[in-house]
């Protein structure tokens, strides 16, 4: 004969391992929930802090320009002085070579073609910025 108290036990134990499952359902779910509203605010923290670094840069960008510019004045009217210069050592009987002349309009166009390229890389690094920024706003929502 078959005692009773088996079939009992069995379904005893299978109803405490139901239970269990559901709870470690519940419990695995809430956490890659929480898990997952934690990463979402770190994701958006680390979002500001990029897009203040890219106005901190963009800034210094504007500022590196202005300077630019500004020496570029600089380089032209030291340019003119000493060409004032040397046309007045001449008047004074001193003989000098007018070959450095060309030479520094030449050194200053160089140098623009130069800040040229640069600008142009910076643009194309903007852009990738950009296309990363909407990136990061497009897999936030």
């Amino acid at each position: 004969m078959r005692e009773p108290s088996l079939p009992v036990d069995a379904s005893n134990n299978e109803g405490k391992y139901n239970l269990l499952r559901k709870f470690s359902r519940y419990f695995l779910i809430n956490f890659l929930l929480t898990f997952l509203a934690y990463l979402r605010g770190r994701i958006d923290e680390l979002s500001r802090q990029l897009n203040n670094a890219n106005d901190e840069l963009r800034e210094l960008r504007t500022t590196f320009g202005q300077v630019t510019s500004y020496n570029e004045l600089l380089v032209r009217e030291n340019a003119e002085l000493k060409r004032k210069l040397k046309g007045k050592g001449k008047g004074k009987g001193r003989a000098r070579d007018d070959d450095d002349e060309p030479e520094d309009e030449d050194a200053g166009d160089s140098r623009q073609i130069k800040w040229q390229r640069r600008v142009t890389h910076s643009s194309e690094e903007d852009d990738e910025v950009e296309d990363e920024r909407a990136r990061v706003s497009l897999n936030s929502y």
